[in-house]
């Protein structure tokens, strides 16, 4: 067991998922000996950090905001011996500041400069199966994705993480046996973060049958990228037997030409017991297309199935044009009460500062 002080975890989480400094707590009331050999040896020396770094720029302004708040902790406590490590000097000062300019740090993107846009970078987010409170981080599992930090590139926002995604994880989490031996699709599953949380959960269930997942999208590089990151060795998905990234495009579903075939997709050989998608409904023209692949993938007269739905609340209209059409279209449609105030994700707890609400919505058929 590896037990860590709860402050330093969460100050290792939100490094580990880019959490822009503002957000986090320096742990004064600690003592600086025990801050400064945490910052060394779990966070500077830490083996999956140096095979999955955070971007130069986020390490940056990491850094920027720690060693301030370490030397004013070590001149506090007027030990003689004590100091800032040499090795936290030597990465900032010959490796970070002549990387690239310093970024500035304004609220909620700690990344963002004046001279050139945000880095892609990996990303490693901290989970709890269960939704175990302890501090050994032998009982967590990580899920790390190499990303963009734009909020679009190449034309797609499908190659970062949004924040319904990591709520709809949360709910998968606490309520596991949803995806236990199920056979899933997720629409618009972007860089693979709830697909590769997913898979994990299949896995540690235990079961010999653990379930299969088909991802899809519509764009040929963020399926790429999805890809790759669920078979990144580090995390657990890639030792799922069953896992597979296939193309979509919704839009067949209202086209008389290739109804047929998408139809067989999803009921044949797709097949799934358990949809899922999460901020999917950003514009109200490709509504009608999802609310018809939902439908067809949905309709089944072997077995019951339901989609879970997860949306960030931007626009209201956008959310209401959803719903009127879901029901419309003859599906049941209930939005689930979430008991979720302890965000799991530490990029959750960032978002969550925008006051924009991620609702989840069960779709079944009559």
């Amino acid at each position: 067991m590896v037990s860590i002080h709860p402050d330093l975890f969460k100050i290792l989480r939100g490094y580990a998922s880019l959490t822009a400094p503002i957000y986090l707590q320096f742990p004064a009331h600690l003592e600086a000996q025990i801050i400064n050999d945490f910052l060394v040896d779990d966070v500077l020396l830490n083996l999956h950090f140096q095979q999955y770094p955070p971007s130069k720029q986020y390490q940056k302004s990491f850094w920027k905001w720690v060693i301030p708040h370490l030397e004013k902790k070590v001149q506090t406590e007027g030990d003689s011996e004590a100091e800032v490590d040499s090795r936290i000097y030597e990465l900032y000062s010959q490796e970070l500041l002549t990387s690239s300019s310093t970024p500035s740090l304004r609220p909620g993107n700690a990344e963002l400069t004046a001279q050139s846009p945000p880095a892609e970078s990996y990303i490693t987010h901290f989970w709890r199966p269960g939704g175990s409170t302890s501090v050994d981080i032998g009982e967590w599992q990580t899920t790390t994705l190499l990303e963009s930090r734009t909020l679009i590139e190449s034309g797609t926002t499908g190659l970062r993480t949004w924040l319904a995604s990591l709520i709809l994880a949360q709910y998968l989490i606490l309520n596991p046996a949803l995806v236990h031996r199920k056979r899933i699709l997720e629409l618009g599953s972007g860089v693979g973060f709830l697909g590769s949380v997913v898979a994990s959960l299949q896995l540690l269930a235990g079961h010999e049958d653990a379930g299969t997942l088909v991802m899809s999208d519509i764009n040929d590089s963020v399926l790429t990228r999805c890809r790759d990151n669920v078979q990144l060795p580090c995390n657990l998905s890639s030792s799922h037997p069953d896992v597979r990234c296939c193309f979509l495009d919704w839009s067949a579903a209202l086209d008389p030409n290739d109804i047929a075939p998408l139809t067989s997709l999803l009921r044949e050989e797709v097949d799934a017991d358990l949809i899922l998608g999460a901020d999917i409904v950003f514009d109200p023209n490709l509504i009608p297309a999802l609310v018809a692949v939902l439908r067809l993938a949905l309709e089944s007269h072997s077995r019951p199935r339901t989609a879970l739905i997860a949306l960030t609340i931007r626009n209201p209209a956008t959310t209401q044009k959803f719903t009127d059409a879901v029901r419309d279209s003859g599906l049941i449609l209930e939005k689930l009460d979430l008991d979720m105030d302890d965000k799991m994700f530490m990029e959750a707890v960032e978002g969550g500062d925008a006051n924009i609400g991620v609702n989840i919505f069960r779709i079944t058929v009559q």
